[in-house]
């Protein structure tokens, strides 16, 4: 009977949701950049950024948004918005830092997601600080 309600339990869906998280701070990192005529030895810094953003992307690595997110479910500090995805198919959990407020931002982190999950539930949370009211966390826990 253990064995059976232990095999039971390991292939329930909720054991086979997989959760995929933004980190909350894209860390300082220092870049070799191509030559070009003006400079032939260029560097460049990408400074420390906190999260600002994040969605769900189904496409081609890099393409433009096309899927319309549903609408949100409120949750105390934050929201969850729950998104079917085309298994198959490349699908992507996009955190995008750098941003002032929430939506804004330049530097995106593509995490590609499993090809055989339907649905993902993308969860944010605002962490409210004195010195910083803009602290977010972000993850996905896709099935």
């Amino acid at each position: 009977m253990k064995a059976l309600l232990l095999a039971a339990l390991i292939v329930s869906p909720a054991a086979q949701a997989v959760e995929v998280k933004c980190p909350d701070v894209y860390p300082a990192k220092t870049l070799k950049l191509a030559p070009d005529a003006s400079d032939t030895e260029g560097h460049g810094l990408m400074k420390r950024a906190h999260l600002s953003y994040t969605y769900i992307h189904d496409g081609e690595l890099y393409s433009e948004q096309t899927l319309v997110p549903p609408p949100r479910t409120k949750v105390k500090g934050g929201w969850h918005t729950e998104f079917g995805v085309v298994p198959d198919t490349d699908n992507w959990l996009v955190c995008v830092y750098g941003g002032a407020t929430w939506g804004d931002g330049s530097l995106e982190r593509w995490q590609r997601l499993d090809s055989k999950l339907s649905s993902c539930v993308l969860h944010v949370k605002q962490t409210r600080l004195k010195h910083n009211p803009q602290l977010w966390n972000a993850w996905a826990v896709c099935k």
